[in-house]
């Protein structure tokens, strides 16, 4: 696991993980996004919904890529946090519909989850969000609004309106 924390004149305060898409990447992942996001010192709202879009799209690229390195970026970006999560698999991320139906036989504990929550989350939480094909598999971002930065590279609150 490597990190590279970036914030020269050029761009705006960022960190780079790279990571190995193991079903455990994901809570390390959400310890590493509260830890730079505080660090930050952005809003505890803005905090909470930064782990919740790390989390579904590090699960993402646990799914698509099982065992294959990951990279997540952090980034404050004009007008928000930039999350953005890297794996080797070209495929454009799909968004599915989750089987709300009640099962009509008994369920084993060990079922896996069939998913389909994760870009509708996304796409909820946040100002914008893409992909880009890049470096032979994908990049997923997703930019939560209302977070200035301030010119020590720390971010703020965006008053309401």
């Amino acid at each position: 696991m490597s990190a590279m924390v970036e914030g020269t004149s050029a761009g705006p305060p960022a960190l780079r993980r790279g990571l190995l898409a193991t079903p455990e990447v994901v809570s390390q992942g959400r310890l590493i996004v509260e830890a730079q996001a505080l660090k930050w010192g952005l809003p505890q709202s803005t905090v909470e919904d930064a782990i919740l879009i790390a989390s579904e799209l590090l699960t993402n690229a646990v799914r698509a890529t099982r065992h294959q390195p990951i990279s997540l970026r952090l980034a404050l970006v004009p007008g928000g946090l930039r999350i953005e999560v890297w794996d080797t698999s070209p495929d454009k991320p799909e968004a599915s519909t989750p089987d709300l139906t009640m099962p009509t036989r008994s369920v084993p504990e060990d079922t896996p989850d069939p998913g389909g929550w994760g870009l509708g989350i996304i796409a909820t939480l946040t100002k914008e969000h893409g992909w880009r094909p890049e470096h032979g598999g994908k990049s997923v971002w997703a930019v939560l609004g209302g977070v200035t930065v301030s010119p020590d590279g720390k971010g703020d609150e965006q008053p309401s309106r």
